[in-house]
């Protein structure tokens, strides 16, 4: 008896030991993320970049405000299929499956001075008050398997977000961060991401402009 009411002292003081080192360990520091670094303004469009911690990629974000509602410019975002008819550098763009606010779909994209890539994304739409916030995220091992003349993208991620402004119109931002895979220098990588990117957002406003009109 006078064991057993002793292994349960010990264990007491064993388990306020562990707490308080528990309590009093030094804690972690929180790596915050890279700030943005503006790299160019172009066309009321705002075009930043940054790192990204433990990767050789980096995330481009394009910002600019546009006069329309955020619905108009969903309804242009959410047709995945009509994207080869107003943006210049997609080959390809085919929708495997479309769950209303999920899709998975499969691209082919021309790239200057390298080969032309491919990639299956996996796309949600999600509503953030009267906004939206769309993701795509690359997943290599759904949809068609990788084919000759074309480099496979499995690392890839991008958000779209249309915030509503009370004057009126839409704050627009698109990041995207990708490995594009390949031998490219960085340099032209990075050149062709900045360019890429903001063409991508002109062309998604010009083409949901004239489908308000």
């Amino acid at each position: 008896m006078r064991f057993a009411i002793m292994r349960r002292a010990v264990a007491r003081q064993m388990g306020a030991v562990l707490a308080s080192a528990i309590l009093l360990a030094p804690a972690r520091p929180v790596l915050a993320e890279p700030a943005w670094r503006q790299v160019a303004v172009r066309d009321g469009m705002t075009i930043e970049a940054r790192g990204v911690d433990g990767s050789a990629m980096r995330e481009v974000r394009v910002s600019v405000h546009d006069a329309l509602p955020p619905d108009a410019i969903m309804a242009t975002l959410w047709r995945h299929e009509a994207y080869p008819e107003f943006v210049e550098f997609l080959e390809q763009v085919e929708v495997l499956r479309d769950d209303g606010d999920s899709k998975l779909v499969y691209e082919r994209i021309r790239v200057p001075l390298g080969r032309d890539r491919d990639t299956t994304l996996h796309i949600t739409r999600t509503r953030a008050g009267e906004g939206w916030e769309v993701v795509s995220t690359a997943v290599p091992d759904e949809g068609p398997p990788p084919t000759a003349g074309y480099v496979r993208v499995r690392d890839s991620r991008s958000v779209w977000r249309l915030v509503p402004r009370a004057e009126g119109g839409t704050d627009v931002s698109y990041e995207i961060r990708t490995d594009a895979g390949g031998l490219l220098p960085g340099w032209i990588v990075a050149r062709i991401q900045n360019s890429a990117a903001a063409k991508y957002v002109r062309a998604m406003l010009e083409r949901a402009r004239k489908a308000a009109s």
